[in-house]
């Protein structure tokens, strides 16, 4: 009986830490994360404080998370990465890969900036193949950390973000918290965006924005309706020539 009770014990242990030493996705995708945790997103209460702005390739600014009545939260596991557009990740991993006019839907390709002094909040790079098979680009290893053991975190908590040297505009904080492995609360954390002190930046130079998009099919329409006055004008010019000329052989 009471090896069974140990083996009892022992399958509860491994089964509450099943991702003991990190998050096995680089991007944030609730309906995974609930498969993972066998429950739905709950609120921890958290919140993020953020400053109000970066500069590229200045000094590393501090990203917390507290509890919004100020309380201490405490939590084991976290993914977190910053994503060069004003959109929280896990509203563009909730939709397919491929969705029309919807850009990133799957998730933002890249990630961007460097995580520092993590190793001291037992925190680590995320696997670089892990990103890699979910199609992201890391600006640098540490762009996207998670725990590197279960960590015995109590809110307010903060981690140090470097800049990357290059512009990328305005970024968003992308955050996930558990307080413990399966069928434990988890949360989303509401994102906030970072300004950037050199302004909007060009992040995406190589990919149009539907912004772009739009305006180059506004110019065509206009410069099809344009084409299509000049014909109707120059057909009726004609069309008058022809009856004067029509008028003054009959005089």
């Amino acid at each position: 009986m009471q090896l069974i009770q140990a083996v009892s014990l022992l399958s509860f242990a491994a089964l509450s830490l099943a991702f003991p030493n990190g998050a096995p996705r680089c991007k944030i995708t609730e309906s995974i994360i609930s498969a993972g945790h066998k429950i739905p997103q709950g609120s921890l209460g958290l919140v993020m404080q953020l400053p109000a702005s970066y500069t590229p390739g200045g000094p590393a600014i501090p990203i917390t998370v507290t509890a919004a009545n100020g309380t201490a939260v405490s939590f084991q596991g976290m993914l977190a990465y910053l994503t060069p557009n004003p959109v929280q990740d896990s509203s563009l991993t909730a939709v397919p890969v491929g969705t029309p006019n919807v850009p990133f839907a799957g998730g933002a390709p890249q990630h961007v900036g460097t995580f520092t002094n993590i190793a001291a909040q037992n925190l680590r790079p995320q696997t670089a193949a892990i990103c890699s098979n979910q199609n992201v680009t890391n600006d640098n290893a540490a762009s996207t950390i998670t725990h590197a053991q279960p960590l015995t975190g109590q809110t307010p908590f903060t981690v140090m973000w470097t800049p990357p040297a290059a512009n990328v505009g305005p970024v968003t904080v992308n955050m996930v918290i558990s307080s413990g492995s399966s069928r434990t609360p988890w949360q989303i954390i509401p994102s906030g965006l970072i300004q950037s002190t050199a302004g909007p930046g060009n992040p995406n130079a190589s990919a149009p924005s539907s912004a772009t998009v739009t305006t180059a099919a506004t110019a065509a329409t206009a410069s099809t309706t344009a084409a299509t006055t000049t014909t109707t004008t120059t057909k009726g010019r004609k069309g008058r020539k022809a009856k004067k000329a029509k008028k003054a052989k009959t005089a």
